[in-house]
């Protein structure tokens, strides 16, 4: 159902709507995007909940244009009768046309056409979007016109988009944490953040922060993590290279840009691609630890070596053991020792030992 330009249209404009964005950024910017693929009088995007009688909604045109100043107070009033919102609390969100549900006469009954959509001169709408949480929120898009009903290879287009639309949320709820992160976490304290970027150019690391370094050389044996070696992993230039062609049109169907995930004994590294424009990308790495971590000790005011030393003792290594797996001498095993234990008011290393065993238990 959906023609050729319709299709390409949709290819050519998924850059965009991974581009980087937080929370707060992306209603404006998917609003930005939308006219692209379907044509209509008014866009909306809604953030709705039935149980707790929300609804929020971002208008193009505003809402004050078309004397509708408390748009959002009105909905959410009305909202258990309008047949759309009614329907998508009980299904999974996919696209759907006003005529679907209720005739024009049924439409212009309703209060709810007379308090909102009549001043703004819409009489046919469609919307579509997705299940934003367990607790009843849902996310759509809202297209509204005036002279002629939505077509079904609208309506497809529409439900091509959903999946990426979804994504593209998510993405953009893991920048608006990293931006937190960056906001309340001084420089000295980035062993402690869970997320870093990096920026490539042609598969090549052009920037990257130290703590992305030192996650890529750990999930990548033979990387030394230094600055000299910006050679993009080969798993991860693979997998940019595939959505620098999905996004060329070089596949028949592209599927939503869901985050790369690089599985170790240590934890999980997960890279998304949060902005790509021609060859050049930015990734937003984000780890989550598993089992005994270093990283975890890290949060009990330990130094990076530090908490891999105390690590290994917690595994019941000798200081000689130790020294030999951190390429380190005894007698700098031991100073370490003495320092985990006065930072942790242990006094010895078994004492040591049992609180980073206790981390590890409690996370």
């Amino acid at each position: 159902m959906i023609a050729h330009g319709q299709y390409d249209a949709f290819v050519r404009l998924l850059p965009e709507l991974y581009s980087a964005q937080t929370l707060e950024t992306f209603p404006r910017h998917i609003l930005d995007l939308t006219p692209r693929l379907i044509r209509a009088d008014s866009y909306a995007y809604n953030e709705t909940n039935f149980a707790r009688r929300r609804f929020e909604v971002l208008m193009r045109p505003a809402p004050e244009e078309v004397g509708l100043a408390d748009l959002d107070t009105t909905l959410a009033s009305l909202m258990h009768q309008h047949p759309m919102v009614l329907h998508n609390r009980n299904t999974d969100q996919r696209s759907l046309k006003m005529s679907e549900l209720a005739s024009r006469r049924q439409f212009h009954r309703l209060e709810l056409y007379d308090m909102a959509y009549r001043p703004a001169r819409i009489e046919y709408l469609m919307t579509g979007g997705f299940k934003l949480s367990a607790a009843g929120d849902i996310v759509t898009l809202g297209f509204g016109r005036q002279p002629r009903d939505f077509d079904e290879g609208e309506a497809e287009v529409l439900n091509l988009l959903r999946p990426h639309l979804q994504q593209a949320y998510r993405n953009a709820d893991a920048m608006t944490t990293f931006q937190r992160q960056l906001e309340f976490r001084e420089q000295s304290l980035e062993g402690s953040a869970n997320m870093a970027v990096v920026v490539v150019d042609n598969l090549t690391i052009e920037n990257a922060s130290p703590l992305a370094r030192r996650w890529l050389a750990t999930y990548f044996p033979g990387r030394d993590g230094s600055r000299s070696n910006d050679q993009l992993p080969d798993l991860i230039a693979r997998w940019l290279g595939y959505w620098h062609a999905a996004f060329n049109r070089k596949h028949s169907e592209v599927r939503p840009c869901a985050p790369l995930t690089i599985e170790s004994p240590d934890g999980q590294l997960n890279v998304r691609l949060m902005e790509t424009r021609g060859e050049q990308s930015i990734l937003l790495l984000t780890r989550e630890p598993t089992g005994d971590d270093p990283e975890l000790l890290e949060r009990l005011g330990l130094t990076r070596r530090e908490a891999e030393v105390l690590l290994w003792i917690s595994r019941g290594k000798t200081s000689r053991e130790v020294a030999a797996i951190l390429s380190i001498t005894p007698k700098t095993v031991d100073k370490h020792v003495e320092h985990i234990q006065q930072k942790l008011c242990a006094e010895n290393r078994t004492i040591a030992a049992a609180i980073a065993w206790t981390a590890f238990r409690s996370t």
